[in-house]
């Protein structure tokens, strides 16, 4: 537990880190690739904002571009029907 003492707790979190039914963390999600990231004070991990998205995002380059995971699905699912996967 004491690798999460220095976690942020989040006003709107989108999950939970739980440790022997106790919650010793919150996580955001990408709204660009929708994986989850702990919430750090001062960790010094690079994060961005997306002003479109309005939301935190996880900092990696693929997702320095706004294209929401709800289109990229899409892009998936349509690039399945027409047989191109």
């Amino acid at each position: 537990m004491e690798d999460y003492k220095s976690s942020k707790y989040e006003r709107k979190e989108h999950g939970a880190f739980i440790v022997d039914g106790v919650q010793v963390g919150t996580t955001l999600q990408c709204p660009h690739c929708g994986g989850h990231f702990l919430s750090v004070v001062g960790s010094g991990a690079r994060r961005g904002f997306c002003m479109n998205c309005m939301a935190v995002t996880c900092g990696h380059p693929d997702c320095d571009r706004c294209i929401p995971i709800e289109k990229k699905m899409d892009m998936i699912e349509k690039r399945f029907r027409l047989g191109d996967v």
